[in-house]
């Protein structure tokens, strides 16, 4: 898993970043964010796929996996 896919879309890591302080779910991420549903829920879908990210009863938040690339960004 690279940190490259966080760097590369800044939408993800503005998501990242959210996540990183607290779970959330797609809605409150819509709400923070304020990009379409659409898009926020295909981002997800990418960074569960990634590793970066987990969900537990509709709520999202970062992996440690997550926070060690998020992290690595942050030189």
């Amino acid at each position: 898993m690279k940190a490259g896919s966080i760097a590369s879309n800044p939408n993800k890591l503005r998501i990242m970043n959210l996540l990183v302080k607290k779970e959330l779910n797609v809605d409150r991420i819509v709400k923070s964010t304020r990009l379409p549903p659409n898009l926020i829920k295909g981002l997800i879908e990418e960074l569960l796929k990634e590793g970066f990210i987990e969900e537990k009863e509709g709520f999202y938040f970062a992996t440690d996996e997550g926070k060690k690339a998020l992290k690595t960004l942050k030189v």
